[in-house]
């Protein structure tokens, strides 16, 4: 009587566990993965476009993405991302780069042309989420 006992208490045990432990995985399938950042090394130095003056700047780019396979493209197509980064900050002008509405036009500028490199390259074409500057001077 008491192992009949004893199995029924454990089936139902299980019976009423499972819903809750389904939650639980299904919770873990859904929760965003972790964001992976990629630094571009060593940091663009630049010309800026206008003035009298010549002036340089300085930008330290990092990517950010939440899968691994977007950040080894990106290291295995660093020349081609790095040249498209360079381009798009080499026809900036002081003054674009001196305000924070036109660092953050150049920013999505940059995300878009990181994008469209690794899907013309790599055949990539989802995954990177962010571009951000860490790093910024102008001289």
């Amino acid at each position: 009587m008491n192992k009949r006992l004893f199995i029924l208490l454990g089936l139902l045990f299980s019976i009423l566990a499972a819903p809750s432990l389904h939650a639980e995985e299904k919770k873990e399938a859904e929760a965003p993965k972790k964001a992976i950042y990629y630094a571009l090394e060593p940091a663009f130095v630049v010309n800026l476009q206008g003035g009298r003056r010549i002036h340089f700047m300085q930008v330290k780019v990092q990517l950010m993405t939440r899968d691994d396979n977007v950040v080894k493209a990106a290291e295995e197509n660093q020349p081609p991302i790095r040249d498209a980064i360079i381009m798009l900050l080499a026809h900036q002008s002081g003054e674009t780069m001196r305000s924070v509405q036109g660092r953050e036009q150049v920013r999505q500028q940059a995300m878009a042309e990181v994008q469209k490199v690794l899907a013309e390259v790599a055949g990539i074409k989802e995954g990177i989420e962010a571009v951000y500057f860490t790093d910024f001077v102008i001289q």
